[in-house]
């Protein structure tokens, strides 16, 4: 009982500490009005995001400023703010963080 008092515990502060990051991070500009913009992650967020992507090979989405989003890998690292993104074996694009909006794992 008292292990599963603690999980519930660390589970609701766990969601609870993620919902907050959220609130208190980004603007997601959730209104009637659809002219809004997404607000871009934060550039050291990006790099980490990035960097992290592409050191353990994860395969994630990324959404460009323009809202056009690839599913892939980053495959190769050109400097620490270029990469190249894999989308399948015949296309691949070069990123620079500041074209992106966010990075999601898949």
């Amino acid at each position: 009982m008292q292990a599963r008092q603690s999980y519930n515990r660390f589970t609701t502060n766990l969601i609870n500490n993620t919902a907050n990051f959220i609130n208190n991070n980004f603007d997601f500009n959730i209104e009637s009005n659809q002219n809004k913009q997404l607000k871009q992650m934060p550039l050291m967020q990006l790099e980490l995001f990035t960097e992290q992507s592409y050191q353990k090979h994860f395969s994630v989405v990324i959404t460009m400023l323009n809202d056009e989003q690839f599913h892939g890998k980053f495959i190769s690292q050109v400097n620490r703010n270029k990469f190249v993104f894999k989308v399948s074996s015949a296309f691949f694009k070069i990123v620079t963080l500041d074209q992106l909006k966010s990075i999601n794992l898949v």
